[in-house]
């Protein structure tokens, strides 16, 4: 637009010029030859200024076309990348096979099948190596038992031993305790077993004048081994060796005085009761 106004202004210069030129009286002629010779100029001007707008025409559909050819090279690309194959799905774990039956595992386990309990009566001799003890005598007691798998057990146990005896006086040890065994499966049908335990050891004098007692803690060691002699009882021998805790600063006037530490142990035969729950 601005090329076309600068049109405008040259006419007039021209038309100033050739009234300058002639008098004011010029005729029509002299008129004429002005604008023949002002026509060559207007339509130079009217040329040049329509060139632009092509050229502005043509560099938009330049810009168009650059504009167009980085998407169409980022299709071509997008196009040439290989698709991602998806990850394969992990295989299912295989399916753990169904627990056997009661049925089932007492046939492979009889008695020490997993999940059954015991429940023993024991009987025997028992017997303290401190000096001064006199000699051993019988002890009793009742445990429980449960079959965790068909070689471990956990139990409970409380007995009643005469660890020494001199004369009528008598030194009484009464444990309650907690064990851990093993057991092992053996040809013959019997299982011996193997374990270790601990807990709190009453300790007491009878008969002697000053029955006085040390209660303590102790740990021991059992094996032994059972039978079963029907499908739901066994026989069984029970051994064990105790550490018990004592107090050096108590005397008997029997037994005369304690030792830091007595040792304890006992042999007795069991009797047990089987049920499965």
């Amino acid at each position: 637009m601005s090329k076309r106004r600068s049109i405008v202004p040259r006419a007039a210069v021209v038309l100033a010029t050739l009234l300058a030129a002639g008098p004011l009286g010029a005729s029509r002629a002299q008129a004429v030859d002005a604008a023949a010779a002002l026509a060559p100029i207007v339509a130079a001007d009217s040329s040049a200024a329509s060139r632009p707008a092509a050229r502005s025409g043509e560099g938009d559909k330049v810009t168009h076309e650059r504009k167009a050819q980085p998407a169409a090279t980022q299709a071509g690309k997008s196009a040439a990348k290989p698709t991602q194959t998806a990850k394969k799905p992990k295989p299912p774990k295989p399916l753990q096979p169904p627990e056997k039956s009661y049925e089932e595992q007492k046939k492979l386990d009889g008695l020490w099948t997993k999940r059954t309990s015991w429940l023993s009566l024991r009987a025997g001799y028992a017997k303290s190596t401190a000096d001064g003890a006199g000699n051993g005598l019988a002890g009793y007691g009742m445990a429980y038992q449960r079959m965790i798998s068909n070689r471990w057990a956990f139990g409970a146990a409380v007995q009643h031993d005469v660890v020494g005896r001199v004369g009528t006086s008598s030194e009484i040890s009464v444990p309650f305790t907690a064990e851990l065994t093993r057991h092992f499966k053996m040809s013959g049908g019997f299982r011996p077993y193997l374990g270790f335990g601990g807990g709190y050891y009453f300790h007491k004098y009878y008969r002697t004048g000053g029955d006085t007692g040390s209660p303590g803690t102790g740990a021991y060691v059992t094996f032994g081994l059972n039978v079963p002699i029907d499908d739901r009882h066994l026989l069984g021998v029970d051994a064990r060796a105790s550490q018990v805790s004592g107090h050096s600063d108590t005397t008997n006037p029997v037994f005369g005085q304690e030792s830091a530490g007595e040792s304890l142990w006992s042999i007795k035969v069991s009797w047990t009761f089987t049920y499965f729950q």
